[in-house]
């Protein structure tokens, strides 16, 4: 899958790189994990945020629901869409991948 120039769509992105997707700083998207149950990022061994296509588009509108229409946040939380239980948990399968893969690259480190 790719978009308009070219390069392929990532399937995680770094809280800086959707920070500047979105035009929100990251201390924003830190707040709105805080608020908003939906978003999950995973995090990787150092504690980085690392967010997948479904956390940026519960991003996108949360920006349009506080941002463009100006409900408050208080309110937007009821209106975002909720996570299914299957979303929710390819979710937790995919963090635990991720933290699967990386204790295997801290082996192989310590292998080489």
């Amino acid at each position: 899958m790719e978009h308009e120039e070219n390069k392929p769509i990532k399937k995680y992105y770094k809280i800086g790189e959707v920070s500047k997707m979105l035009e929100v700083p990251p201390s924003t998207l830190r707040f709105w994990e805080k608020d908003f149950r939906q978003l999950k990022p995973m995090k990787n061994k150092k504690g980085d945020r690392i967010y997948s296509l479904k956390d940026i588009e519960v991003l996108k509108e949360i920006k349009y629901l506080t941002h463009d229409k100006g409900i408050k946040i208080s309110k937007a939380t009821k209106k975002v869409k909720r996570n299914s239980p299957v979303e929710d948990h390819k979710h937790e399968l995919a963090k635990k991948l991720l933290s699967l893969r990386e204790l295997l690259l801290n082996f192989k480190e310590q292998l080489d």
